[in-house]
């Protein structure tokens, strides 16, 4: 190999890493607690993966306790990749508790948000949780697919919602179609708890995407099943 070559190969493969670092600086991954659904009230709280505040010290999740917005105690607890699903298996998790002693009505925003997806599909958007004493309401919210920036929330990008749910009890899910309009792309999941009377409100909202298979895994997928039957109908005829 001459020294050109050799040059020209240096610069492909610095140009790689350069790439693959900028990729991992810009994936980011928050929870959030938040005193309005767009996070826009100025004191919201904000925190990132392995950043200041967050109690799990292991990538992919994040824990965070405060009082804010009416509640004595809110506690989000994020998952996202790689604790779980990936990139091209998005998964997002978000278990949550908020108490207020006061008989003031008050509600609560609480998020996990990641960037970085890049396979989008059939989602399932899944909540249960409970309300002390049967008051109390809980909704969950997904938004994603528009843009590649973590918490940004519109009704352009939001593609799931569930409830408001109430009773002591609460449990609903949705299944549908998501599909993102660019690669890679962020993905947010939100609860909004609203309480009039002393308690506790509690739950867990999950979120995963499966991918839709490429054109060609349909073919190959229609060529096996054309194949068995090919098979199968060749033994009845011997048979």
């Amino acid at each position: 190999m001459n020294i050109h070559s050799r040059r020209v190969l240096k610069s492909v493969a610095s140009l790689v890493f350069s790439l693959a670092a900028l990729s991992q600086a810009h994936a980011t991954f928050v929870a959030a607690i938040c005193n309005d659904l767009a996070c826009s009230g100025g004191d919201d709280i904000v925190i990132r993966d392995n950043g200041v505040g967050d109690s799990i010290n292991s990538s992919g999740a994040i824990s965070f306790a405060t009082a804010a917005f009416g509640y004595d105690l809110a506690v989000d607890t994020a998952q996202s990749k790689p604790g779980i699903g990936s990139a091209k298996s998005p998964q997002l998790d978000l278990s949550f508790t908020a108490t207020t002693n006061s008989a003031a009505p008050a509600t609560l925003f609480l998020f996990a948000s990641d960037t970085d997806f890049d396979a989008s599909g059939s989602f399932l958007l899944g909540l249960g949780g409970t309300n002390s004493g049967g008051s109390g309401t809980e909704t969950g919210r997904a938004w994603g697919g528009t843009n590649n920036d973590e918490l940004v929330f519109s009704r352009a990008n939001l593609f799931g919602s569930l409830g408001p749910l109430s009773g002591e009890t609460v449990s609903s899910d949705q299944a549908g179609v998501f599909l993102s309009q660019l690669d890679p792309f962020s993905l947010t999941i939100g609860v909004a708890i609203s309480r009039a009377s002393a308690g506790t409100s509690t739950g867990d909202l999950n979120l995963q995407v499966s991918a839709v298979p490429e054109p060609e895994s349909y073919a190959l997928m229609l060529a096996g099943i054309g194949a068995l039957g090919f098979v199968a109908k060749r033994r009845k005829v011997r048979s």
